[in-house]
């Protein structure tokens, strides 16, 4: 009697081991589906009726659908369509640059939030509606990189821009005022040039925080800024978020600093290699690249002509890091 007690204490321990066992791989198994969220529709290949007079995909939207109103909305062109130009599956989102009234040029332009568009193109932006599931991805979680597959057709020197933020509370693009500090992570990928075939584009998050995103704002578009030229077409399929082992956190140039020294910029305490294999730029609170080097040295040279007083993201690119800074040039 004792043995058959004995050997089922044995075969409900190991029972109860082997569901412990279960549940820890299925509880960090969910962890990591949860950390590791993806795009939406990332893949553009389920489109709906959003009321406009085409098909947008589903969790994007465009000027047709901007918190603009009827009359902006109704004149608004179609400057985003559903192509069967695929990398994989049945279809791809496709951008054009359209002239609209006077000498007016709508930006090819897609996102996950929502638009607010104006008449002036230069008050216009996109911006995340916590208020609206339509208008907003939800993204708590840090990825290293972004990646897009794309193919652009451009018109003279124009150029096709990606651009991903990670923020909490209210955020847009450009940003304004009362919400660049709620910033976590940026990535711009421009595009220049014939790009005939589908390419990989893929870039590194630079974060300026060490807090986590509460969500992700995503700009698609096939023109640079508020200056497109006609005509350029952009097509892009296939968006994902990647996420390393270690995590941003670990970002060999992540505790640097880059500061303003009279017509100079410093770049203090960053690694070797990242003085003598990176690209550093200058992006202005429009989302324009306004200044572009090479790094040879710890110390650019910055020409301060045609640059205005005010704030500016500064990016230092590596090969496997994209450093992320806010500075103000007086």
């Amino acid at each position: 009697m004792g043995d058959i007690a004995d050997n089922y204490l044995y075969s409900l321990n190991q029972f109860n081991m082997k569901k412990f066992t279960f549940l820890f791989v299925l509880t960090l198994f969910s962890g990591l589906i949860l950390t590791a969220q993806p795009v939406q529709n990332p893949g553009f290949e389920s489109w709906e009726d959003a009321g406009t007079v085409i098909d947008e995909p589903v969790n994007w939207s465009s000027i047709k659908t901007s918190d603009g109103g009827d009359l902006i909305n109704g004149a608004a062109p179609v400057i985003w369509a559903s192509s069967a130009d695929a990398h994989t599956g049945s279809f791809s989102v496709k951008l054009t640059n359209v002239a609209t009234i006077g000498t007016i040029i709508a930006t090819g332009t897609i996102t996950n939030g929502r638009v607010h568009a104006e008449f002036d193109p230069n008050a216009s932006f996109v911006y995340t509606d916590a208020a609206d599931e339509r208008w907003h991805t939800v993204l708590t979680g840090r990825p290293d990189s972004v990646a897009i597959w794309a193919k652009y057709t451009p018109q003279a020197s124009d150029t096709a821009r990606i651009q991903v933020l990670l923020h909490k509370d209210d955020g847009s693009l450009p940003p304004k005022p009362e919400n660049i500090n709620n910033w976590i992570a940026y990535a711009q990928i421009d595009i220049v040039g014939d790009v005939n075939s589908w390419t990989r584009f893929v870039v590194p998050f630079g974060y300026l925080s060490e807090e986590n995103p509460e969500y992700m704002l995503i700009i698609l578009t096939s023109g640079a800024g508020t200056t497109p030229i006609e005509g350029s077409i952009a097509w892009y399929d296939d968006m994902e978020l990647i996420y390393g082992p270690a995590g941003i956190s670990d970002n060999p140039i992540g505790e640097n600093l880059i500061y303003v020294s009279g017509n100079n910029l410093i770049l203090d305490k960053f690694p070797e290699y990242a003085l003598h294999s990176s690209t550093f730029s200058l992006v202005n609170m429009s989302g324009t690249e306004v200044f572009s080097s090479p790094v040879q040295s710890s110390t650019i040279s910055l020409n301060r002509q045609g640059l205005p007083t005010g704030l500016y993201m500064a990016i230092v690119r590596t090969g496997d890091s994209n450093y992320t800074q806010k500075i103000y040039l007086k």
